[in-house]
């Protein structure tokens, strides 16, 4: 073989090893990037309940548990350790793996600000989401089944849940498939009147709310 012709076959040796470390090296970059993207994001200690509670339960120390949340999904007001909720009220039922916030739980703040002699209670609602009710606002409360009127002028302390109202969850997040509840500002009075209709409520039913405008 001549030189020219040696010189030829060289180089394509060459290019072909040069183009196989060229796709190796392409590989490896590929395989990084794909295993960067998939390391989850930085959580943070968030305080979530181990099991669910019923409205009233004392917190203990098996009842919540610690985990690492992303900060995109926490609460603002999430807690990050299980001694600052030990020993606390939780102020409506909460289903497992709900992340725990002072308005989920009875305390000072929650009926800060309230006239004297207020409780604060949870009831099931239907779409309250919709009528863009929250903490603050005043609103009517009607039962679904007779339409009467359960409670009327009463402040929103809470908004908990996403679902439907009715039992269905709508998500499985963190809590976010426990039924609708709102917490309200009630006299003892009213509360004693949303007690007895709550009681009547049949299967599916819930109440539904009416916000007043202006906070009114």
């Amino acid at each position: 073989m001549s030189n020219p012709r040696r010189r030829r076959a060289r180089r394509a040796r060459w290019r072909r090893v040069a183009a196989a470390l060229l796709a190796g090296v392409a590989a490896l970059v590929t395989l990084s990037a794909i295993t960067r993207d998939r390391v989850p994001p930085p959580g943070a200690a968030t305080v979530v309940t181990a099991r669910a509670l019923a409205a009233g339960s004392v917190l203990g120390a098996s009842d919540v548990e610690v985990i690492e949340v992303p900060a995109r999904v926490r609460p603002e007001r999430a807690f990050p350790t299980a001694d600052l909720v030990v020993g606390q009220v939780v102020s409506s039922a909460v289903d497992a793996g709900e992340v725990l916030t002072p308005s989920r739980l009875v305390g000072a703040d929650l009926l800060a600000g309230q006239p004297a002699g207020r409780v604060a209670m949870a009831v099931p609602v239907l779409d309250v989401h919709a009528t863009g009710a929250r903490a603050g606002s005043h609103v009517d409360l009607y039962t679904t089944g007779s339409g009467a009127q359960a409670a009327s002028n009463v402040v929103v302390l809470s908004v908990s849940g996403n679902g439907n109202g009715n039992g269905t969850p709508s998500g499985s997040t963190w809590g976010q498939g426990a039924p609708t509840q709102l917490t309200l500002a009630l006299t003892p009075a009213d509360a004693a009147q949303v007690a007895k209709h709550l009681s009547a409520l049949g299967a599916g039913e819930d109440f539904v709310v009416a916000l007043r405008p202006g906070g009114a």
